[in-house]
């Protein structure tokens, strides 16, 4: 089975490793600066994916957006990493635009559903109107 040249098929430039694709790819990176202006956060600066995935421990958050911001940065994962597999396996061109919809549809689907806050509306959620 071929493996390919080992590029990041997302920015096409670097060499793809899983710290490369989810925190210093450019798709990356401005995927998680629209998540964060999004959620009215500070900006996120991840230097592994163990960094990602403790950002929501940071002390400043409120604790009722906490989990939401946890959940926020799982579905972001999720929607990179079947962003990479559509562009290795389908030609697909992925764009942080794009993908950063991904992350509120899945986010939406996720949070009405397993939160307390059932009857939230999407363009509540849109606007990170959560409380």
């Amino acid at each position: 089975m071929g493996v390919g040249d080992g590029i990041c098929h997302l920015c096409k430039s670097e060499a793809e490793s899983v710290d490369h694709l989810f925190t210093s790819c450019i798709t990356a990176t401005i995927l998680w600066q629209k998540n964060s202006q999004w959620c009215r956060i500070s900006p996120i600066f991840a230097f592994s994916f163990k960094d990602l995935l403790e950002i929501h421990r940071d002390k400043y958050l409120d604790h009722r957006v906490k989990p939401v911001v946890h959940g926020i940065i799982i579905s972001a994962c999720w929607c990179l990493w079947l962003a990479r597999n559509k562009a290795i396996f389908s030609g697909f061109d992925a764009k942080a635009g794009s993908i950063f919809s991904e992350v509120k549809s899945l986010g939406f689907l996720w949070y009405k559903n397993r939160s307390k806050n059932w009857s939230i509306s999407w363009p509540d959620w849109c606007k990170f109107v959560i409380m």
